[in-house]
C-alpha cells in the first residue's frame, strides 16, 4: 500500500469499519452451529451495509441521514423517511444501489419540500437536550421515564409520572425553557402500584 493511499482519511475509515465487521462476525461465530453462523454472517453484513448507506447519505445532505431509515435484511435494503426533492430522492437511491453487496432497493422514500433541515434539526436537539436537562434537575422528576421531543419549539412529552403534583412540575418545567412555544401533553399517570391510568392527550401553551 503507498504512503498517500495510507494516508488517505476515507480509506482509513473503510479499513477500520471492514476490521470492526470482520471482528464482529468472528464474535459471533463461535460456537455456533453452521446454520447460526451463516445467519450470524449474513445478519453482520447487514449492518456494514447499513453503515455504509449510512455514511454515504451523510455525504448528500447532513439532513438526509437524520430524515431517512435504512433497515438492511438479506441484502435487500428499504428507504423510508422523508426528502427535499426528487432529486435529492434520487441520490439516496443511487447511494444505497453503489455500495457492495446490495442486492435490491426498495425505495419508500416520500418527497416533502417542509422536511427539516439540517439546521433546523440541530436546532431541536439542542432545545431536547435543554428540556431534559432542566427535567432531570427537577428534585423527584425521573427524567428517564419522560420521553422528549422537540420540533419547531414544539415539545411533545411521552412517557409517565406516579402523581398529578408531579405531573404539573414536569409541564411547568418544560414551559419553563426558553424557546418552548407549546407542549403536547402525551404522559400518563403510572400509580405506584404500577397500574396505569390513562389520560386524553393535551395541549400546553406556554406562558
Amino acid at each position: 500500500m503507498s504512503a498517500t493511499s495510507s494516508g488517505s482519511p476515507s480509506r482509513r475509515s473503510s479499513f477500520l469499519l471492514s476490521s470492526c465487521v470482520s471482528l464482529a462476525l468472528a464474535l459471533a461465530i463461535v460456537g455456533c452451529s453452521s446454520s447460526q453462523q451463516e445467519r450470524a454472517k449474513g445478519d453482520v453484513n447487514d449492518a456494514f451495509i447499513a453503515a455504509q448507506i449510512h455514511t454515504k447519505l451523510a455525504a448528500i445532505d447532513a439532513a438526509t441521514v437524520s430524515l431517512v431509515t435504512v433497515d438492511v435484511s438479506g441484502g435487500v435494503v428499504t428507504l423510508t423517511g422523508q426528502v427535499h426533492s426528487g432529486q435529492e430522492r434520487d441520490k439516496a437511491d443511487a447511494a444505497a444501489r453503489s455500495v457492495s453487496g446490495v442486492k435490491r432497493v426498495d425505495d419508500k422514500l416520500v418527497v416533502n419540500p417542509k422536511a427539516p433541515t439540517a439546521d433546523e434539526i440541530a436546532g431541536d436537539l439542542e432545545m431536547q437536550a435543554k428540556v431534559k436537562t432542566a427535567l432531570a434537575a427537577q428534585t423527584g422528576v425521573n427524567a428517564l421515564k419522560v420521553n422528549v421531543g422537540v420540533h419547531a419549539g414544539v415539545a411533545t412529552l411521552d412517557g409517565s409520572y406516579p402523581s398529578a403534583p408531579m405531573h404539573e412540575v414536569i409541564l411547568q418545567t418544560v414551559r419553563g425553557v426558553p424557546g418552548v412555544r407549546r407542549v403536547v401533553d402525551h404522559l400518563r399517570l403510572v400509580r405506584p402500584s404500577g397500574q396505569p391510568q390513562a389520560s386524553v392527550p393535551k395541549v400546553s401553551a406556554s406562558a
